[in-house]
């Protein structure tokens, strides 16, 4: 081989191998760029998939409030359900509660009014109306101003009847007293009924052995005196009940009055007693009687009201 053959091939390895060495700088930059751009790549891709995972998560998270809101939102119209629920049984209750107590109260004061109405005359000096005030006191606590109204109404003409009851057990007692006073004076006039004053001389006529009648005069002074006493308390009672009769005919006659009562004190009653005869003589029963009945027919007809307005307001509670 001559030289210009191996300097020609050396050369040419040497060219080789140093564009070898000069191509190793541009391989470099060229790994370096392509690495630079793989790196943004990645990381670009990175950034992407973590704003993706971050838009996911608040979708997720988004989501999931929106989730428990609307569980909370249930809940909360669920627990408002079941206490307008309770309140509304509550309500029920109360109102039927309300509805038998008032009915129960009214009723209690209607047997009162119907109690009082059925009787004729007291029965004590006790009032008649007790246990109907304690009644209506209990009407006043449940009723409305409407149903108050009529009860107060029928109270107080039930006062007036407990009142005009009253009255009438007093003339009622007067006059037993007045009948016993009159059974006295019977007894006087028939204890002398027999004896005559004849110019002063008395005589009384008794019952023989034989059973016929026979005169007797008096045979001491103490017999005389015992005749004079029955003779004029004979008198006396029979000019008394005379009188008494006439007051009863005349009822309101003053003299009629007057002239019973002086003809009571010469029988032997006191002033007092003898006035309260009189009274008693003049009343016309009857006609208290008459008023009595027409308190209680007004009173009927007020409890009658009553029951009405009451019955009302229960229809309108529910009843």
């Amino acid at each position: 081989m001559d030289i210009s053959s191996f300097i020609s091939e050396d050369f040419v390895s040497v060219l080789t191998v140093g564009a070898a060495w000069l191509a190793i700088p541009g391989v470099i930059v060229a790994g370096a760029i392509q690495g630079k751009r793989a790196l943004q790549g990645a990381q670009a891709q990175a950034e992407a998939a973590l704003r993706a995972a971050q838009e996911q998560a608040a979708k997720a998270l988004e989501a999931a409030q929106a989730q428990a809101q609307a569980t909370l939102e249930t809940g909360r119209l669920q627990a408002q359900a079941t206490l307008e629920g309770v309140r509304e049984m509550s309500r029920e209750a109360h109102a039927q509660w309300q509805r038998d107590r008032c009915q129960e109260i009214w009723a209690a004061f209607v047997a009162e009014l119907d109690l009082l109405e059925a009787k004729e005359q007291a029965t004590s000096n006790e009032s008649e109306v007790a246990d109907l005030l304690k009644a209506y006191a209990m009407v006043e606590l449940m009723s409305p101003p409407v149903v108050l109204d009529k009860a107060s109404q029928a109270r107080d003409k039930a006062m007036e009847v407990d009142l005009m009851l009253f009255t009438l057990r007093i003339q009622a007692r007067d006059a037993e007293q007045l009948e016993r006073a009159k059974q006295r004076l019977r007894s006087d006039v028939s204890q002398g009924a027999d004896i005559a004053d004849t110019r002063g001389l008395l005589a009384e006529r008794v019952p023989g052995p034989d059973g016929e009648d026979m005169v007797e005069s008096p045979g001491s002074p103490e017999e005389y005196e015992d005749m004079r006493e029955r003779f004029e308390k004979s008198n006396a009672a029979r000019d008394a009940l005379e009188a008494l009769a006439a007051v009863e005919r005349a009822q309101g006659d003053q003299d009629a009055g007057e002239r019973a009562r002086q003809a009571l004190l010469v029988a032997g009653f006191g002033d007092m007693h003898a006035s309260s005869l009189v009274f008693t003589a003049q009343l016309d029963r009857d006609e208290q009687r008459q008023v009595l009945a027409a308190d209680k027919m007004e009173l009927t007809r007020l409890r009658d009201v009553f029951v009405k307005e009451a019955r009302k307001e229960l229809d309108a509670l529910g009843a």
